[in-house]
């Protein structure tokens, strides 16, 4: 998705300054209707479900979704045949809410703003963490209570794995990052030795100097 005016990535999705605007209005609407109604949690899962398992794999579906050559009612009757058994009686309104104004196609892009909206509501942070092997239930634990303390919030951890790193962690929030990995000690060794060497010439080359 694409428009005239500056873009931005939000995860995998280009989507267009505007359209940001307009996909954050919706998920905004989105919530505040659920958490009317007690139901944030489903409506959050059900929203990004539909956007996992139909929207993202499907960008021919996507763009036919939002091709001018396929009329409102024809995109109705798609989404009905698609979701009506499937979908909460709230999700099936707000896709409807979203087709009668021809934004259906925007829909990654709202589940994503809805995560991150909710998210920030109630101080929940996203905390990527890298580590040389995969880290159990308790180790998780663990480092999701540390991690807290550090941040002052709710820490939501994205896991993965990276064997290069050969030990310890990498943690990134936001624009902060945290490297208490082996390789990059090894690598603060390795430019201490440099430095160290380069340091011992000059020192040799200065002696040299002095004594001509």
């Amino acid at each position: 998705m694409r428009g005239e005016n500056a873009s931005k990535e939000t995860g995998d999705l280009v989507v267009s300054e505007d359209e940001l605007v307009v996909a954050r209005n919706y998920a905004e609407g989105l919530l505040d209707a659920a958490e009317n109604v007690g139901q944030a949690d489903e409506i959050l899962g059900e929203i990004e479900e539909i956007d996992q398992e139909v929207f993202r794999p499907n960008p021919r579906f996507v763009w036919l979704l939002g091709s001018s050559q396929v009329t409102e009612a024809d995109r109705l009757r798609i989404l009905l045949d698609l979701f009506k058994d499937r979908a909460s009686d709230l999700m099936l309104r707000f896709l409807q809410v979203l087709n009668r104004h021809g934004r259906i196609q925007l829909l990654s892009a709202v589940a994503q703003e809805t995560r991150r909206i909710w998210n920030a509501r109630h101080n929940r942070v996203t905390v990527q963490v890298r580590t040389a092997v995969p880290l159990d239930e308790a180790q998780q634990a663990a480092l999701s209570e540390r991690v807290g303390r550090m941040i002052a919030a709710t820490p939501i951890l994205d896991v993965s794995t990276d064997p290069s790193l050969i030990g310890g962690v990498v943690i990134k929030v936001g624009d902060y990052v945290y490297d208490a990995s082996v390789k990059n000690r090894l690598e603060q060794l390795r430019q201490r030795l440099i430095e160290g060497k380069t340091h011992e010439i000059q020192s040799r080359r200065d002696q040299f100097s002095y004594s001509a």
